[in-house]
């Protein structure tokens, strides 16, 4: 509905509804092709939130535009600060999933691993908790005839630092992320994301995580067993590897960049608008 000229900037989070739009409800889908269709035409300035959803992008549309360069989200650091408390009921060991309970998610093929692994025989347990959307319903019903499964909806923040800071791993084998900050929040605690290979995700937490094919149980399942084996001092090595490398992702960081953007009258580098170069630290 807004005006769009050639001088703006627009903020892109994703392009999942045009490249996967089964996923997503019909309305949001032509909304998304209109405003997208805007952008193509009109050729401003855009920012995505990773890299993979800007060369997502650049398959669409190309990228003849303004320019083109990635600014990517920072921890709310504040999450992690105060008590934490337990879950009434839980204790560890668990694998932790935290996410909106949609079909994009994958939380069917997660859960199935869970069931196929055995997992539950050896005393652990599979802890997921977000808000419902699209799909939840098939989630909650399959995650009802699996033992070992504790679903919660919407926790505080106390009980989410308790869930990451017990947790062995984090599982998201999502099929479409625009940027992935839940497994950057379980970086940021140390713990070992399983996610997705070669999306979002991956990106996020710089590659310290295990890849998997989201549509492959068995290897979701292997990859499950691969992080509770591990060793303290395997755990403790990747928990320092990770927690460096999500402190650089600070709220000072993605303000000092936008202020560069924006102060250079928001007009990017050559290597911006051929969307090419993988921005620096600022």
């Amino acid at each position: 509905r807004s005006t769009l000229a050639p001088g703006d900037v627009v903020l892109c989070h994703d392009t999942g509804p045009l490249i996967h739009p089964a996923l997503y409800h019909p309305g949001t889908v032509e909304s998304y092709r209109h405003a997208y269709g805007k952008i193509a035409r009109i050729r401003p300035g855009v920012v995505f939130v990773s890299n993979w959803s800007r060369d997502s992008f650049v398959s669409l549309y190309g990228s003849d535009f303004r320019f083109l360069t990635t600014i990517p989200l920072y921890v709310r650091s504040e999450l992690f600060e105060g008590p934490a408390e337990p879950v009434d009921g839980l204790a560890p060991p668990f694998i932790l999933t935290v996410g909106a309970f949609e079909t994009r998610k994958n939380q069917t093929t997660a859960l199935r691993a869970f069931r196929d692994g055995g997992f539950h025989r050896r005393g652990v347990r599979y802890v997921l908790c977000g808000s419902r959307g699209a799909g939840h319903e098939e989630i909650v019903e399959l995650a009802r005839t699996v033992p070992g499964v504790r679903i919660l909806d919407y926790v505080p923040d106390a009980e989410l630092r308790w869930l990451y800071g017990n947790a062995e791993a984090f599982l998201l084998p999502s099929l479409l992320e625009g940027f992935g900050m839940p497994a950057l929040e379980a970086a940021y605690m140390g713990l070992l994301p399983i996610v997705s290979a070669g999306s979002a995700l991956v990106e996020a937490v710089d590659g310290v995580c295990f890849e998997v094919p989201p549509g492959d149980p068995a290897a979701i399942a292997n990859a499950i067993d691969a992080a509770l084996a591990r060793s303290p001092a395997e755990k403790a090595a990747t928990a320092n590897r990770l927690r460096t490398m999500a402190a650089a992702f600070t709220k000072a960081r993605f303000l000092s960049r936008w202020r560069d953007l924006l102060m250079s009258n928001g007009t990017g580098g050559a290597a911006e608008r051929t969307g090419n170069r993988k921005p620096t630290s600022a």
